[in-house]
């Protein structure tokens, strides 16, 4: 597994700047929801007003975050996870927290935890899982959680010829 957060944080705090990509959150509710201190309108600037979903601190911590928990949970995922390096994606309500709070510690180190609503993949998770091409999907959770229909819609970003035996 390669993880890439350590360099990122790193490199970006280095550089005293924000991580800039496509977000909801603008450079002003971002800054708001950091820690004091926080530079939340670096990359904004530097990006000619790109919007800010994640950041970094003055201090070097690290703040993940998207619009809403599916985009959380998919921004989580790509700060730890390179396409295709993560063997197995977790699925688990996005709405009922009990399964992914569940799941969460039993994932470390075998892929990440996206969240999903019962009756629908949201847009983030299906992003997430198609950048990843798992060689698994496992759902966490019974029906009343994770639909069949969800979870058939997921598995087909799931690819187990292309994985190691």
């Amino acid at each position: 597994m390669r993880v890439k957060l350590v360099a990122t944080l790193a490199a970006t705090a280095l550089a005293g700047a924000a991580l800039a990509t496509a977000g909801t959150a603008t450079a002003g509710t971002a800054a708001q929801h950091d820690a004091p201190g926080a530079s939340g309108a670096t990359a904004a600037s530097a990006a000619g007003g790109a919007e800010l979903r994640s950041a970094v601190s003055t201090r070097g911590n690290l703040r993940l975050s998207g619009s809403d928990r599916y985009e959380t949970a998919a921004e989580v995922s790509a700060a730890v996870w390179e396409p295709g390096a993560a063997p197995i994606v977790f699925i688990a309500s996005g709405t009922s927290f009990p399964d992914a709070l569940a799941a969460g510690p039993s994932t470390l180190g075998v892929g990440p935890l996206l969240l999903t609503e019962r009756d629908a993949l949201p847009a983030a998770t299906r992003a997430e899982l198609q950048r990843l091409r798992p060689c698994y999907v496992v759902a966490v959770g019974g029906t009343a959680s994770v639909s069949d229909a969800v979870f058939t819609d997921a598995e087909q970003y799931a690819d187990p010829a292309g994985c190691p035996a």
